[in-house]
């Protein structure tokens, strides 16, 4: 459901000439740069992307910083091509950054007095690598007690359900449907401006949604939720069963539904889903099958 989305800026100086491969808004994100070495400042609007890396000059070496502009974790994996240069870490270089945070990645140092040179390649994001999903957890369907729709995407969805979306799972429901937490957690992420959707690959980044952090460190993601239609805040403490939105048809949806998928991320290139059990009846949790209807029961 959530891919790349290229756009490339280009600048060149005397000094250096650098390219850059910027993916939009969600996730995962891949920025290309190539450079002799030098600092720069990169001309993209930082509600945008999920990190910034600059390279700072330090006498001969140079110092990569790696600054997470998201309020939710973000996992970053560097990938070099350099020559004559040492790195102070083995390449490629996976990290999890912290909300707001800023680190010292790495550094690369020339070997001799001769031509050295380095180019990278970062990808990122969100999530930690770290989190353990608590597979005893049992899901509530997320929206109200007593409401009832059918599934219209299950696991391995032939549509769209593949790679990083593989155990995710679509509702076919009317625009404004009331969405409730499926598990309590905090919220780390939201966007509720868009009022843009289609069938064309070229909305994917435009749907709104809701992220929120689970105590075991996975994320849950509500996607595709109506403009001005979400009611949570970032750092919301959210129960589960609370209100935390109304259905939409933003970004790349070809009717309007909820997605919904709880994830960790798997590297900077990825993330992974899982396949969790959701509450169907006062005595059964079960993996939801596509087609059938459910009705939410707590």
């Amino acid at each position: 459901m959530i891919k790349n989305r290229p756009v490339l800026i280009s600048s060149c100086t005397s000094a250096f000439c650098v390219a850059i491969l910027s993916c939009l808004r969600l996730s995962p994100r891949l920025i290309t740069l190539l450079a002799t070495a030098s600092s720069l400042v990169l001309p993209l609007s930082a509600a945008e992307r999920l990190i910034t890396i600059s390279p700072v000059k330090q006498g001969t070496a140079t110092e990569f910083y790696v600054e997470n502009l998201q309020p939710a974790e973000v996992t970053v994996t560097i990938e070099m091509e350099i020559e004559n240069m040492e790195s102070t870490v083995p390449l490629p270089h996976t990290m999890t950054l912290q909300p707001g945070s800023r680190i010292k990645a790495l550094t690369l140092s020339p070997r001799m007095e001769s031509d050295s040179s380095w180019s990278y390649t970062y990808f990122a994001t969100w999530g930690n690598m770290t989190a353990r999903h608590d597979d005893n957890y049992t899901y509530g369907l997320p929206y109200a007690r007593g409401a009832s729709y059918p599934v219209s995407q299950g696991f391995h969805g032939k549509y769209s359900h593949h790679g990083g979306d593989c155990f995710a799972i679509d509702w076919k429901m009317p625009v404004g449907t009331p969405i409730h937490a499926a598990r309590e957690g905090v919220v780390a992420g939201i966007k509720s401006d868009s009022n843009i959707g289609g069938g064309d690959k070229k909305f994917e980044w435009d749907a709104n949604y809701v992220l929120i952090k689970h105590s075991d460190g996975t994320y849950g993601h509500y996607v595709h939720l109506m403009k001005d239609g979400v009611k949570v805040k970032v750092g919301d403490s959210v129960q589960k069963g609370q209100l935390i939105g109304l259905s939409g048809n933003t970004g790349h949806s070809t009717g309007p539904h909820l997605h919904f998928a709880v994830f960790k991320a798997r590297d900077g290139r990825s993330r992974e889903t899982i396949p969790v059990k959701y509450r169907t009846t006062p005595m059964l949790a079960e993996a939801l099958r596509e087609g059938e209807i459910y009705e939410a029961v707590q």
